[in-house]
């Protein structure tokens, strides 16, 4: 007598449902190594910057490692939070905010709509958001003095709007975004073409960055319906 085999539903198979959790798997792995190799290389950084005499080269240096040691972070949110319909931006932003605080010292006050992007619109959100905190904890107050820094997140419709704001001394009359050719606006620039979006500043009792983008559409969901095919 034959035994017979296991049951099993027509298309489906054990490889089919582990496939995206090896994949996050690999993602979140990915994630880890990164930010250790991140946060490793920011330490070259400072310990090269303490046998350096030139000023301006020792101030590069660090805003460098800072730039790195915040990414490595970044990436260590990614690794807790990519989910499998991506990364939700209100804890992400939430515990990105106080990574802020932390090492600019700001206070840092965060507010976002649970919305699920991709994991690489994420890490470059969160990239812009932590220039625009150093770029405020540089120049928005005055020397030894730390303000405010606001994170705002709404999603309008189809598209995202990111607004990140201080209380400080504004933007000055001589501001000009398409004239700026500094690192940190440089960074800016590239992420909002590579997001497909827009960025203003202004100034509006301090500065204001206003970041828009389209989000992603939402996947189509199959029709569920009990009644007979048409003939």
């Amino acid at each position: 007598m034959t035994r017979p085999g296991p049951t099993t539903t027509a298309g489906a198979s054990p490889a089919a449902g582990s496939a995206p959790h090896a994949r996050r798997d690999e993602q979140r792995e990915l994630d880890h190594r990164l930010a250790n190799s991140l946060q490793l290389a920011a330490d070259f950084l400072i310990f090269e910057h303490s046998r350096i005499a030139d000023a301006h080269a020792r101030a590069a240096l660090v805003e460098t490692a800072e730039r790195l040691s915040a990414v490595g972070q970044m990436h260590r949110f990614l690794a807790s939070r990519h989910g499998a319909s991506g990364v939700d931006l209100d804890p992400f932003f939430s515990e990105f905010g106080k990574l802020i605080a932390e090492t600019t010292g700001l206070h840092c006050s965060v507010e976002s709509d649970s919305v699920s992007v991709p994991a690489e619109t994420a890490q470059q959100l969160a990239i812009a958001v932590n220039e625009l905190a150093m770029n405020a904890a540089k120049h928005a107050y005055p020397w030894g003095h730390r303000g405010a820094l606001y994170v705002v997140c709404r999603r309008r419709g189809e598209t995202l709007v990111l607004v990140v704001s201080d209380d400080g001394q504004g933007l000055g009359k001589d501001f000009d975004m398409a004239r700026d050719h500094g690192l940190g606006m440089t960074i800016l620039s590239a992420i909002v073409r590579q997001l497909r979006g827009t960025f203003h500043a202004v100034s509006d009792n301090g500065a204001r960055f206003t970041i828009t983008l389209p989000l992603p559409p939402s996947p189509a969901r199959a029709p569920r319906s009990f009644s007979p095919p048409n003939s």
